[in-house]
């Protein structure tokens, strides 16, 4: 099954909302992951 993009940003979020509520440091992985990787994909063509 493969999924689309959008889903696999709301499955993150999911994950690093649950995380966030555990440890508290949910911020940190927010602000770094999305950045790193929805912005790569952008300069590729």
């Amino acid at each position: 099954m493969k999924l689309p993009k959008s889903y696999w940003f709301y499955i993150f979020a999911a994950v690093i909302t649950i995380i966030g509520y555990i440890t508290g440091w949910y911020f940190f992985l927010l602000l770094v992951f999305p950045l790193g990787i929805f912005t790569s994909n952008r300069n590729e063509k």
